[in-house]
């Protein structure tokens, strides 16, 4: 098969670079920046809002598909491209230290021209310029982009192979979205409970709130609960591990390979950067100095005049995993290991919290220049509260399935970085071809010799009818237990039923097991399905439902005791997570489940199509999925809290919720 002719063009050929700068005429109100550090492989980590005394370096102006490129150090990957979809680019200023590419040769995909700038090749090449250069950082210049030369092929085949390594990137977003969240969820809740203090008390009620007595603390100048105690941070540490930094290859007695965490890893670990920890060889006698899970990384050296020192990162089970040999820390860091480990999560918690705060700025010693956090001096004499274990490991349970859900989603990302990193290369040369998959926009399948990968592809298989019998008995099994778990509920009806199913089944169980859910007056409902499965187990009299004004309350009937077979082939983990989850809308009536179920879902939609997540997009789209939803609107902050508090967080499971074609 002949290969389509391929254009090769310089990039200052089909693009202009440093398009535009702030005038000294022009005034803004306010600006969003965006700096070098806060970019790394097209993710924004940090957004600044300034309203006055913009920064100097404040000057380049960007619009929808800018490829920006960091001119310092370019081998650290500080790149990415602005899309209008992804970003609010109102009053969006950069800064000079990125050069700036806007493309306007009309046959050339933006996109595309990003992934060819950000291969491997082509960062080492800069980098190669750039240690070569006479400035104080390895750095590179426009003419230095502006002479590269690529060939390009047509814009359509341009246009797929950017839509299948996109459909990687969007994927590694969602992720780091997904984790945001998460992160929040656990500063909110601890915020609650050991900064507020409205932790649950003997009846779950929130503790000072409720009314709980509190007493005047001398250390602290403030109250805090009866009983609980204030010590210094130095209470909380057993122990702590100096740094190493051995020798980049295997020499004399340096002869055990690690992985060296410097500061610069640190965000890295955090999901909020890459991961660049060197190879290290270090003496078999300071393998003391690894470390282990639940140990912290706390810089100690480093920071800048807005950033202080002491960056705090948790090392989990889930951590090492994304390593293949022991960790130590570089000689900038310093290790912390807890006395008690239940407590991690609240050192970290009010560790960052006292970080943010800018507490640490007031810790700092300089040496030659260099910034050095005063870490003895800290622990020792800095006071905080130490609340009661039971509270602590009530707060150490949340926390740490958050963590591992965080862990996890780093770890695929981590794959999905390796994925593309892979294809980009042969994508670009040709090794690898993308053609459509079929009739849908978007839907490519990846060809190589010997091998097939399907990217952004709506892959379809063909269910027998005895797989679909077995889904369907499952969903059966599932119904059937929810309800068997809710009937001693007042106010478990159709409408709470319906929503308790959907939410266990999006949140909990995650199978495929045939859900047609569409937009219903009172949330996401499976009319085929609930109907069904009513015909049935009222016919065979498991269920009756007795009348009680507007509601239709679900009741066990006289051949109930045959319905609890249904469920004996569900795992009883699956069993305790679903109960557990069914508990938390006991007391709560059908309105509040109809309130969750629908956030949940459009927050789900808004995930599974890639859209910004913020609450008053939540709201907007839960006010538009039906009139009758106006009646609840008041109720709707309270209620995505509620949600976060209770981990009750979707992530981009299943498909996404629309009305049915009878009904558009």
């Amino acid at each position: 098969m002949q290969s389509e002719m391929n254009n090769v063009y310089a990039i200052n050929e089909i693009a202009m670079l440093n398009k535009s700068s702030l005038t000294a005429n022009e005034e803004f109100k306010f600006i969003n920046y965006l700096d070098t550090g806060n970019l790394w492989k097209n993710r924004i980590v940090n957004l600044v809002l300034l309203e006055k005394n913009f920064p100097s370096r404040a000057k380049r102006k960007v619009t929808n598909n800018t490829i920006l490129y960091s001119t310092v150090r370019p081998n650290q990957e500080h790149f990415g491209i602005i899309e209008n979809e992804k970003i609010n680019t109102q009053n969006l200023i950069v800064s000079t230290g990125f050069i700036t590419i806007d493309v306007f040769n009309k046959n050339i995909n933006a996109k595309y021209l990003y992934y060819k700038l950000t291969q491997k090749s082509i960062t080492q090449y800069l980098q190669a310029i750039a240690e070569n250069s006479v400035s104080a950082y390895p750095s590179i210049n426009p003419k230095d982009i502006g002479n590269i030369k690529f060939e390009f092929p047509s814009l359509p085949t341009q246009q797929k192979i950017a839509a299948v390594l996109s459909a990687l990137d969007d994927k590694i977003e969602l992720n780091n979205k997904i984790n945001a969240e998460l992160e929040q969820m656990a500063k909110t809740l601890y915020d609650y409970w050991f900064v507020q203090f409205d932790f649950p008390d003997a009846e779950g009620r929130p503790y000072k709130s409720s009314g709980g007595k509190m007493v005047y603390n001398e250390t602290l100048k403030r109250e805090i609960p009866e009983g609980w105690e204030v010590r210094r941070f130095s209470k909380w540490i057993k122990e702590t591990k100096a740094g190493d930094w051995g020798k980049d290859t295997r020499e004399g007695n340096y002869t055990e390979r690690v992985f060296c965490i410097r500061g610069a890893d640190i965000n890295g670990l955090n999901g909020k950067g890459g991961v660049y920890a060197p190879e290290r060889f270090i003496l078999k006698n300071n393998m003391i100095k690894t470390l282990k899970p639940n140990d912290f990384i706390i810089e100690i050296s480093g920071g800048s005049p807005t950033q202080s020192t002491a960056r705090i990162a948790l090392l989990t089970d889930q951590t090492f995993e994304r390593f293949d040999t022991e960790i130590v820390c570089s000689n900038f860091c310093k290790a912390v290991s807890i006395k008690d480990h239940k407590y991690i999560f609240n050192f970290q918690q009010e560790w960052q919290r006292l970080y943010d705060a800018g507490v640490f700025f007031g810790f700092e010693g300089k040496t030659s220049g260099i910034k050095n956090f005063l870490f003895d001096s800290f622990i020792n004499s800095y006071s905080i509260v130490y609340p009661p274990i039971k509270v602590v490991a009530q707060y150490y349970n949340f926390a740490q399935a958050l963590e591992v859900k965080k862990q996890t989603n780093l770890q695929q990302n981590q794959q999905l970085t390796a994925l593309r990193d892979w294809l980009l290369p042969m994508l670009m040369n040709g090794q690898v071809q993308v053609q459509t998959q079929g009739v849908a926009e978007r839907e490519y399948q990846v060809r190589m010799p010997g091998m097939a990968m399907v990217a952004e592809a709506k892959t379809t298989y063909q269910t027998t009818k005895t797989e679909l019998a077995a889904k369907q008995a499952r969903r059966k099994a599932l119904a059937v237990f929810i309800t068997n778990q809710s009937l001693s509920d007042r106010t478990f009806g159709k409408t709470k039923f319906e929503k308790l199913l959907h939410l266990v089944e999006h949140h909990i169980v995650k199978e495929d097991c045939d859900q047609k859910y569409y937009i219903h007056a009172a949330g996401p409902y499976d009319g085929y399905f609930t109907k069904s499965f009513w015909l049935e187990t009222t016919a065979a009299k498991w269920y009756k439902f007795e009348e009680r004004g507007q509601l239709q309350l679900i009741k066990a009937a006289e051949d109930h005791s045959e319905s609890l077979r249904e469920a004996e082939h569900l795992s009883a983990t699956l069993k305790a997570s679903i109960s557990d989850f069914i508990q938390l809308f006991q007391t709560s009536n059908y309105a509040y489940a109809e309130i969750i179920s629908t956030l949940y879902a459009v927050w789900n939609n808004r995930l599974i199509r890639n859209e910004i997540v913020e609450d008053a997009l939540l709201k907007q789209d839960f006010l538009q999925w039906d009139t009758s939803k106006a009646q609840y609107a008041r109720q709707l902050d309270a209620a995505l809290e509620w949600m976060r508090q209770h981990g009750i967080i979707p992530d981009g499971w299943g498909k996404e919720i629309v009305r049915s074609k009878s009904k558009q």
